[in-house]
């Protein structure tokens, strides 16, 4: 009963704590390892997705954590990459990746909560790859609305996760202000990933 209270606790810091409060918390757990097990994601089939429909061009990431679609997706897919995420500690692991990786000029990150984030340019993709979980439902189309604005002509949104609950709800919410360019993913297991456009 206690893990659960504190999974109960960790979740609403995460979608309704202040930026500060969320910047500490996800600190702590990519301090302390939590998330050293997301760091290898080669072949995950969202790399696929976002190659296709980012042309070559610029892509935001959204949630990137420690940069795995910014030193994973093959290098002459994008011209340009911008990871942004509340995590001090994430950030600094991307950045040394991206050094690793020789992709320091086309890779950029900046620390900020996506909930309120301002991107400074257009995109080709605007990825939420698994973020969109510790965004309150209340937020969320407004949230997708605004980031429809930094689209480059012919730009999608792309989001992945695996709850398939969520997934079926998510892209109910869609249909008033988005056009489902496609969808893939099964109501079992796996990933679900949704692209999609501003009507």
């Amino acid at each position: 009963m206690r893990v659960r209270l504190s999974n109960i606790i960790r979740r609403m810091k995460q979608s309704w704590g202040t930026a500060e409060i969320k910047r500490r918390l996800w600190n702590k757990e990519f301090q302390e390892g939590h998330w050293d097990f997301i760091d290898h994601t080669q072949g995950d089939v969202v790399y696929d997705v976002v190659g296709r429909y980012c042309r070559k061009g610029r892509i935001l990431d959204l949630g990137c954590g420690s940069g795995n679609t910014g030193c994973e997706l093959d290098v002459d897919l994008y011209a340009t990459y911008v990871g942004v995420d509340v995590s001090d500690v994430a950030l600094e692991k991307a950045v040394s990746r991206s050094r690793k990786a020789g992709r320091q000029n086309r890779n950029r990150y900046v620390r900020g909560d996506i909930v309120d984030y301002v991107p400074e340019e257009k995109f080709d993709v605007i990825l939420f790859r698994e973020s969109i979980y510790y965004v309150q439902r209340s937020k969320i189309a407004p949230l997708l609305i605004r980031y429809a604005e930094s689209l480059a002509p012919e730009g999608v949104i792309i989001v992945r996760w695996h709850d398939h609950k969520v997934a079926l709800e998510f892209l109910e919410m869609l249909g008033l202000n988005f056009r489902i360019v496609e969808s893939f993913g099964s109501d079992a297991a796996g990933p679900f990933i949704v692209v999609f456009q501003p009507r």
